[in-house]
């Protein structure tokens, strides 16, 4: 533990040093200062001792764990629960979460923060996501016989469990009362391991995606702006993405005159807008703002320059292009496929199984340029057959993945009664 822990410090002691001129680490040390008064002051009004604890490292683990927040309050509303973060991503756009009665900062892991975090908070049961392997938190949980849970999570064989100096590491995986795992890889893993505690749950965000295809926003100016057209919606997409789409729509809209198009730009900051519409505008094609609400919408291309809109826009998509590909990896798929949309991606999505099952399953499709989009979406245009059981296999591709939330529950429900 020598050596994790002098990790943890010159960490801890990096951030500092980075807090001066990076927002982020900033927000990451304000965000713990005098957390043992804040915590305990927020313990002591709000009645927090024997809380439910849940920790996520960034949004992305929050997503996973969201739908078993939200089952846990709905079945036991009385039960207090308590939400931390390692990463600002996560607490700064989740910290009035309503569905918890706490959200706060995840203490850096000493032993100290850690015998006192557990000191203050006395949680009845630790939950954590995914990722999350902090080895003094999970000695000083299994010192204090509280029964931990990992969810969600995916063990892979380049981890710090299967290296040389991973002694600790596989000691904390066996401090977890059960580890719920996303696929069979991650328990055969584990039980090359000798760890027997886990079980397959899949991935809790299929049920997240399948809640919202159940119950979605509508939006009527957008119900107006699809009718009679065959409507390609650009998901969470950045500069390269929209570089291959737009010269595929130059290709197609002569052809296909019924072709509409929806932006949804990962980053809606003004000037990336702009640069979109200005590109747009470059190559004649107008278009529309949704913020600036011409209803009906006079242009065959629209941008949704508004944040919180894009997973329920999917349902009045025929096709959707997820942004990412082209960059850094792929964005959300299981959106627009709950919707029954096909789904085509740029070339880095390798890490990504949802995207590599799709592509088995004939719903995902991998793109490199713009005449391999024009390629697909000219089947999709010409064969409505094609499109229809393509968008079935989309669909029941969620929910055959779904239930795992249901599965963890019923693992956690003997400790709350």
């Amino acid at each position: 533990m020598f050596l994790y822990n002098l990790g943890i410090h010159f960490f801890n002691f990096g951030l500092h040093l980075a807090s001066s001129f990076k927002p982020k680490a900033k927000l990451w040390v304000n965000g713990r200062k005098n957390w043992r008064e804040e915590l305990q002051q927020s313990v002591n009004k709000l009645q927090l001792e024997d809380a439910v604890w849940i920790h996520c490292a960034s949004l992305g683990e929050f997503e996973q764990g969201r739908p078993v927040i939200e089952k846990l309050r709905s079945i036991h509303p009385n039960q207090k629960i308590v939400l931390t973060f390692f990463s600002p991503s996560g607490f700064e756009i989740q910290k009035k979460y309503a569905q918890v009665d706490y959200v706060c900062y995840l203490p850096v892991d000493t032993k100290s923060n850690a015998r006192d975090f557990l000191e203050i908070v006395k949680p009845k049961v630790a939950i954590f996501v995914k990722y999350e392997f902090w080895l003094n938190f999970l000695f000083q949980l299994k010192d204090r016989n509280i029964p931990t849970f990992l969810i969600s999570t995916v063990i892979k064989k380049h981890q710090s469990f299967f290296k040389w100096y991973g002694g600790n590491f596989r000691k904390a995986l066996r401090t977890y009362h059960t580890i719920y795992t996303q696929d069979n890889q991650s328990l055969d893993l584990l039980h090359q391991l000798q760890i027997n505690t886990g079980q397959l749950a899949g991935d809790t965000r299929f049920d997240r995606v399948l809640e919202i295809g159940v119950a979605p926003s509508k939006h009527e100016s957008i119900n107006q702006f699809m009718k009679d057209s065959f409507v390609i919606i650009a998901g969470s997409s950045w500069q390269k993405d929209e570089d291959v789409l737009i010269e595929a729509y130059l290709k197609l809209k002569p052809l296909y005159s019924n072709i509409k198009l929806i932006f949804a730009p990962h980053e809606i900051d003004l000037p990336n807008i702009e640069r979109l519409k200005k590109q747009l505008q470059t190559k004649q094609i107008s278009c529309d703002l949704f913020t600036e609400q011409k209803v009906p919408f006079q242009s065959s291309v629209l941008i949704l320059d508004t944040m919180g809109m894009l997973s329920s826009i999917y349902q009045y998509g025929n096709v959707a292009f997820i942004g990412g590909g082209f960059n850094n990896g792929i964005h959300n798929l299981l959106e627009p496929s709950v919707f029954g949309l096909p789904v085509l991606f740029g070339p880095n999505h390798q890490k990504f199984n949802e995207a590599n099952e799709l592509i088995n399953l004939k719903a995902g499709f991998e793109i490199a340029n713009d005449d391999d989009f024009v390629k697909f979406l000219t089947r999709f245009l010409t064969n409505e057959d094609y499109l229809k059981a393509t968008s079935t296999i989309s669909r029941n591709y969620v929910v055959s993945k779904s239930g795992g939330t249901a599965k963890i529950i019923e693992g956690l429900n003997p400790y709350f009664n």
